[in-house]
């Protein structure tokens, strides 16, 4: 499952607002709102806080990936968020988070889910990747960054 398949430049926000993890939730869901692919964002919110609450999603490398599985959403969607001087999302690796993936995914649905995550994850491995990412001006050069990585991945 390709990012570029899930996210468009509308679905990607540079200068993240946010400064705790509840309010980055919101702001991410807001963003999946905005473009009309939440059923129930009050409900996907606190489903996306559930899963936190169990283990944080704020890996390392300053890559946070938030995600749940949920009725609020028909089909499994993504945004992206990144804030370029960072925020505490409670990493694994107790540094700021920068970058922040959100995926959530109907109740019943695995394999999409766990391969976004899978894309996400791999794609993560590069440092020069994730640094032109977390330096990215705007929503479209995020995209594009995206897709060259993508295809360099395939």
């Amino acid at each position: 499952m390709q990012l570029t398949e899930l996210l468009t430049p509308n679905l990607i926000r540079i200068g993240l607002q946010s400064r705790d993890k509840r309010g980055i939730v919101e702001e991410l869901v807001g963003i999946l709102a905005s473009a009309g692919k939440v059923a129930d964002e009050g409900q996907l919110v606190e489903a996306a806080m559930r899963r936190e609450a169990e283990a944080t999603t704020g890996l390392a490398r300053g890559v946070a990936i938030p995600h749940c599985k949920t009725d609020a959403v028909r089909e499994l969607t993504c945004s992206l968020a990144v804030a370029p001087d960072g925020r505490d999302f409670e990493a694994m690796d107790g540094k700021p988070s920068f970058i922040f993936f959100f995926l959530s995914a109907p109740t019943g649905m695995s394999g999409p889910h766990v391969k976004a995550l899978a894309n996400i994850a791999a794609l993560s491995q590069s440092d020069a990747f994730l640094e032109r990412l977390r330096t990215a001006a705007t929503p479209e050069d995020a995209f594009r960054i995206i897709a060259e990585e993508e295809t360099r991945e395939d």
